[in-house]
């Protein structure tokens, strides 16, 4: 859940979590998901990235 994912980076410094989230093709569910926790960003499949934008 989004709570426990929280509580898991909340101790820690320089951490990346990676969730994948269901949804096909479609970025709503994943975007909405990131926005509940408090991701720092949300890559979805209506907008393409790269290797090069993960760092």
């Amino acid at each position: 859940t989004c709570d426990r994912i929280k509580q898991s980076a909340a101790g820690t410094k320089r951490r990346v979590f990676i969730i994948e989230t269901m949804g096909g093709y479609c970025g709503y569910l994943a975007t909405m998901a990131g926005l509940a926790a408090g991701a720092d960003a949300a890559y979805i499949f209506e907008d393409p990235f790269g290797i090069h934008d993960l760092e």
